[in-house]
């Protein structure tokens, strides 16, 4: 068995409304997408967290409200399947 390192890896809030949670995993090319009010999130990793990456600046640099940015995540709603758990 090899162990992966993640020295080389933050966690980063990128984004926090009431609605939406957007967490970047830089260094792994990760995204963690939260709908806080359907307690699921959606995953991105590799080509496609690097497509999210830039799908979201460009969505941050048209219209920076809440609302438009919220709206732009509720978009992946389908995509979040995977149940927040609190403990």
């Amino acid at each position: 068995m090899r162990a992966v390192a993640f020295a080389d890896t933050s966690m980063q809030i990128v984004y926090d409304s009431q609605n939406y949670h957007v967490i970047e995993y830089s260094g792994i090319d990760g995204f963690e997408v939260t709908n806080k009010a359907a307690h699921a999130c959606a995953y991105f990793h590799g080509p496609v967290a690097v497509a999210f990456r830039n799908t979201f600046a460009k969505a941050i640099a048209e219209n920076p409200s809440i609302d438009s940015v919220d709206e732009f995540l509720g978009g992946f709603d389908s995509l979040m399947t995977l149940p927040t758990v609190l403990h």
